[in-house]
């Protein structure tokens, strides 16, 4: 025993910690050190990743070529079908995206000539053709449909959708409308024309949801938006694709000379007119789409046509300028089509089954369908604007 009677202290607990575990061996034996194997036992699985989505596009112009390359670069796996020279170039060196002078480049997972072709299975099938393929791709497009493919009309007019149901009447079907202003300048190239504008889509079948696809394409760098009735959506887009358009492609002058001429710009302004009454006795509304105001643009055409003029011409001519519209280019090509049919034509079938009087665009839609026919009726009226003028004044005055 030591001095004062007090126990020798032990060596190990001057190596215990204050308030820690006892040793091992005084207490309980010690515990085995966990093995990674064990710890990944215990872990919860994590889900695994969703595969991407698939796309394709048929079609496959400026329009399906901007689409399928903003949605590749946001991950989805996209299948481009369009001419051979565009899809062969695109296969080579992706699409070539011009903006505002600077040139980037896309590749897809594969472009196509044809649908025989473009693999699959896909998620979505987007119609990019002109209005007047419509009923020819549909039928080719039986090679891709699926059960759970959802098909998309991105199609300018009025009757593609409707044609689409009429001959597949079970299938998944949605509307979208492209406000981007893009041009397909040579094969793989494309050109966006301003950063405004965006997407809009609604379901045309009823059991489409189009907010998975509104997230996916803002996802992908679009000013996407949702709309719940298809007919006012294409609608209210068909009032801006008849402005400049149909004037400018019978002249063959660009869409600003048409604006800033005050009595052609009077036969626009009546020929738009038109198009909202017969909206109204359909009792369709007038909707904003992405980039484009078609309640403000109504607003600005019921005013005086010289105050209308003056007020729209810097606007509009500013931002169609010297681009030829769609229409001379369906002229132009003589391809002996155009889509007047879905544009004025439209207008002037639902002012007869609603009763309302459409004579500048019977008039525009009948010179339109002749000269298709007939080359040398486009050259009656080429740079001929006081030819126009006479008869779209006598049209008005009946």
């Amino acid at each position: 025993m030591a001095s004062g009677g007090l126990a020798r202290d032990h060596p190990r607990d001057h190596a215990r910690r204050p308030g820690a575990d006892p040793a091992p061996d005084e207490h309980r034996a010690a515990r085995p050190r966990p093995r990674a194997e064990d710890h990944d036992a215990l872990m919860p699985e994590r889900p695994a990743a969703a595969p991407p989505l698939r796309f394709l596009f048929f079609g496959a112009g400026a329009v399906g070529s901007l689409l399928g390359a903003r949605l590749a670069q946001a991950g989805s796996e996209v299948t481009l079908v369009g001419r051979p020279s565009h899809v062969e170039a695109v296969a080579r060196d992706g699409v070539r995206m011009v903006v505002a002078g600077k040139v980037s480049s896309q590749s897809v997972r594969a472009a196509r000539p044809t649908l025989a072709d473009a693999g699959g299975p896909f998620d979505y099938v987007f119609l990019t053709v002109k209005g007047y393929d419509t009923l020819d791709a549909i039928e080719q497009l039986q090679l891709v449909l699926r059960p759970g493919t959802i098909l998309g009309s991105f199609q300018n007019g009025i009757g593609n959708e409707e044609a689409i149901t009429a001959a597949l009447p079970d299938q998944a079907l949605l509307a979208g409308s492209l406000t981007v202003p893009v041009s397909l300048d040579e094969p793989g190239t494309i050109q966006l024309h301003s950063r405004r504008g965006g997407l809009a889509l609604a379901p045309v079948s009823p059991e489409v949801n189009v907010a998975p696809l509104v997230r996916k394409l803002r996802d992908a760098g679009f000013k996407a938006r949702r709309y719940t009735d298809f007919r006012a959506m294409k609608w209210s887009k068909l009032l801006f694709n008849i402005l400049g358009n149909a004037q400018s492609a019978i002249l063959d002058l660009p869409p600003s000379h048409i604006f800033a001429d005050s009595e052609l710009f009077r036969y626009e302004r009546a020929a738009f007119r038109e198009a909202t009454v017969v909206m109204e006795r359909m009792r369709l509304a007038i909707v904003s789409l992405p980039g484009l105001p078609a309640p403000s643009l109504r607003r600005a055409m019921s005013l005086p046509p010289l105050l209308a003029q003056m007020l729209l011409e810097p606007r509009l001519g500013g931002a169609r300028g010297n681009k030829m519209p769609s229409l001379w280019w369906d002229l132009s090509r003589g391809k002996g089509r155009t889509e007047a049919s879905f544009l004025n034509g439209a207008v002037v079938d639902a002012g007869r089954r609603y009763d309302v009087p459409t004579p500048v665009n019977s008039v525009l839609w009948a010179i339109l369908e002749k000269s298709t026919k007939l080359p040398s009726e486009w050259e009656r009226y080429r740079r001929q604007p006081d030819r126009l003028k006479a008869l779209l004044r006598t049209a008005l005055t009946l």
